[in-house]
C-alpha cells in the first residue's frame, strides 16, 4: 500500500511539472454583439487565407500587428512567438496598434483582453485557432510583454459572419493582468498589439478579425478575475483524493 501511494504522489508531482498553474490569456465565452465590423470597434489584425491544402499557398490563416514608433499609423506586419504571418488583408487595412488611453472603458491594463471573430460563410461553420498573442509596448517601440493564449487548438464557431461577434474572447488570468498592470502603469504610456493564426487548411471564407477592448473576467472584473485551474492541477488534485483514499482504507483495516 506504501508504494501505492508513492507512486501515486509521484505521478502528481510530474503531473504538476508538466504544465504551469495559468494560462497566460484564457478563453471564455461572451455575448454576441451586432455591429462590431471594421471601424466599430479597435481592430488590431485582420487576416484572411482561403487557399486549403494543395492550394499555391501553404494554407495557414496567420498575421499580427506590431507597433511602429517612426509611424505610429503604420503598424509593422512582424511576428512574434513564432507565429508564421504574412496573412493581413491587403494595404493593411484592419491591421492597427492602440494607445491603451484610447481604448473604450479601458481604466487599468488588466482589463485588456480580445474578441475573435470568425467568420466562415455561415453561421456555424468554423476555424481552428491554434495561436494568439497581446502584445504591449512603449512609445518607443519597444516590446514590453506578450500574453498568449497556451491551451489546445481551439475551434471556434462563426457566430454570423462580419460585423457580429463577442462569443470568442480571451482575457488576462490573473497573474498575467498583474502583470499587465506593473507593465503599463500609464495608459498614455503604452501600445497595444497581437497576432493570430489558424491551423492549416481550416480557413475558407471571409476575414477573421481581432479586437481590443476592456473586459470583465468570469470570477471578477477590473484586474481580479478568477484563477483557471489547468489540467495538470486538476490531475494533481485527483491524485491526492486518491491518494488519502488508499491512506483511509489502510486504517480501516488495522
Amino acid at each position: 500500500m506504501k508504494s501505492t501511494v508513492l507512486k501515486l504522489a509521484a505521478t502528481a508531482a510530474l503531473l504538476t511539472g508538466a504544465a504551469p498553474a495559468f494560462a497566460n490569456l484564457v478563453y471564455q465565452t461572451g455575448n454576441q454583439q451586432h455591429g462590431t465590423g471594421l471601424g466599430a470597434v479597435s481592430t488590431v489584425v485582420t487576416v484572411q487565407d482561403n487557399n486549403l491544402p494543395g492550394g499555391p499557398d501553404n494554407g495557414v490563416e496567420s498575421g499580427c500587428s506590431t507597433f511602429n514608433a517612426a509611424k505610429p499609423a503604420k503598424p509593422l506586419e512582424t511576428c512574434f512567438n513564432g507565429l508564421q504571418g504574412g496573412d493581413n488583408t491587403a494595404g493593411g487595412a484592419g491591421t492597427n496598434t492602440y494607445l491603451l488611453s484610447d481604448i473604450t472603458g479601458l481604466t487599468s491594463a488588466g482589463q485588456l483582453g480580445f474578441v475573435v471573430n470568425v467568420s466562415e460563410g455561415a453561421p456555424g461553420n468554423t476555424a481552428t485557432l491554434t495561436d494568439l498573442y497581446l502584445a504591449l509596448f512603449d512609445l518607443a517601440g519597444t516590446k514590453l510583454d506578450t500574453f498568449a493564449y497556451a491551451g489546445s487548438p481551439l475551434t471556434l464557431a462563426d457566430p454570423g459572419g462580419v460585423g457580429i461577434s463577442g462569443i470568442h474572447r480571451f482575457v488576462l488570468d490573473d497573474a498575467q493582468a498583474a502583470k499587465a498592470v506593473q507593465d503599463c502603469p500609464d495608459l498614455t504610456q503604452c501600445v497595444v498589439g497581437g497576432g493570430i493564426q489558424f491551423a492549416f487548411g481550416t480557413t475558407e471564407a471571409t476575414p477573421e478579425t481581432v479586437y481590443v477592448g476592456a473586459f470583465e473576467r468570469e470570477g471578477g472584473g477590473g484586474g481580479t478575475g478568477g484563477q483557471v485551474p489547468e489540467p495538470a492541477s486538476l490531475a494533481l488534485l485527483g491524485a491526492g483524493a486518491m491518494a488519502l483514499g488508499a491512506l483511509r482504507r489502510r486504517n480501516a483495516k488495522k
